[in-house]
């Protein structure tokens, strides 16, 4: 998802939606918590959540205890906190990076040394209208798993990685986050999720399947999915 500085978003500019939205990584968030975003602007965060809402972004959970009100991400609402500003790139320069993003895929699977697999990817989005270009950035939804559930050989592997990390979560969910850098491969364009993008779009094409791969190292029995 690519958004434009002059785009309006549930009657806010593009890139104070995407600010607010980002605020909730991956949590709940109360108004009053945007209150120094919007200050100065004239905006109230009640009525910016109830649009935010209305517009499919966010989503509210009545509080168990009283009747305050907290609000999380929608599948959507994760789309615009990834969007990036900018301009949109050329078709030809999108299939590119779809063709390497295959490769990659292929490659991944094809490791028996690799820690996670690679079930499914499904593109979204822009790219799949073939009578636009230039599109926005490439909206893949990602489904995957682990080859590997002993967290000692998982350690093992993380070590073998050579890298450090500020914190044992990333330790731990290094072999994800490894996974997604060499899908990405550095490029600012394509933008990967794993939630089920069939509950907001019915446009939408699976691209590579692990069970269309003659070449991919078959996934565990037991392989549990993450993702749709």
């Amino acid at each position: 998802m690519r958004i434009s500085k002059t785009d309006t978003i549930a009657g806010l500019p593009a890139e104070l939606a995407r600010t607010i939205i980002r605020q909730f990584k991956g949590g709940y968030l109360v108004p009053e918590a945007i209150a120094d975003l919007l200050e100065g602007t004239g905006l109230e965060p009640g009525p910016v959540f109830d649009g935010l809402e209305k517009a499919g972004f966010l989503k509210g959970k009545l509080v168990r205890h009283g009747e305050e009100v907290w609000w999380e991400t929608t599948i959507q609402g994760n789309a615009l906190a990834m969007a990036s500003l900018g301009k949109p790139i050329k078709r030809t320069t999108a299939n590119r990076l779809v063709a390497g993003l295959l490769d990659r895929a292929r490659d991944y699977n094809a490791d028996p040394g690799k820690p996670m697999f690679i079930n499914t990817l499904t593109v979204f989005g822009s790219y799949l209208r073939p009578e636009v270009d230039p599109v926005g950035d490439i909206d893949i939804e990602l489904t995957y798993g682990s080859r590997i559930t002993n967290q000692k050989a998982l350690s093992a592997y993380t070590k073998a990685s050579g890298r450090s990390f500020g914190r044992y979560l990333d330790e731990l969910l290094w072999p994800q986050a490894e996974l997604l850098l060499h899908l990405k491969n550095k490029s600012a364009f394509i933008n990967i999720t794993t939630e089920d993008v069939t509950e907001i779009t019915s446009q939408f094409e699976t691209i590579y399947s692990l069970a269309d791969d003659p070449q991919a190292v078959p996934a565990p029995a037991d392989a549990v999915l993450i993702g749709r």
